[in-house]
């Protein structure tokens, strides 16, 4: 119906709806997308909900762990208080290790060196087919 109201209306009449009708149906894409957007965010919030808590039960079991360590050593007729040191001297050197690993990948450089030799590579071979 409306495209037999735009075959018999003037020019500027069929042009002016068509843009209105484009108007419209951008509108509505800008709201579809804002709304998809608002969905998007909602559930990326959710996840890293999801992940903090995933965390955190993580760091109570591991405190447990160590708990079940240091009871483990005190059947060893350690005293509870060695048995605690021993626990957090081996805390301390697996911190320490992760540190220094952690510490050379981050200093590790972001430059794309193969890249970098392959562009220059090819700089030159163009320069040398151009002579």
């Amino acid at each position: 119906m409306a495209r037999e109201h735009i075959r018999h209306a003037l020019f500027p009449e069929a042009f002016t709806e068509v843009l209105s009708d484009f108007g419209d149906l951008f509108t509505k894409e800008v709201r579809l997308a804002k709304a998809e957007m608002s969905e998007k965010i909602s559930t990326k919030v959710r996840g890293g909900a999801w992940l903090a808590v995933a965390g955190l039960l993580f760091v109570l079991a591991i405190a447990l762990v160590l708990g079940a360590a240091v009871a483990w050593i005190t059947t060893l007729d350690i005293s509870l208080h060695f048995a605690f040191l021993i626990v957090a001297a081996g805390m301390a050197l697996s911190s320490a290790v992760s540190y220094l690993v952690g510490r050379s990948e981050a200093h590790a450089t972001l430059t794309p060196i193969r890249t970098v030799t392959q562009v220059k590579r090819d700089i030159a071979t163009t320069k040398e087919q151009l002579t």
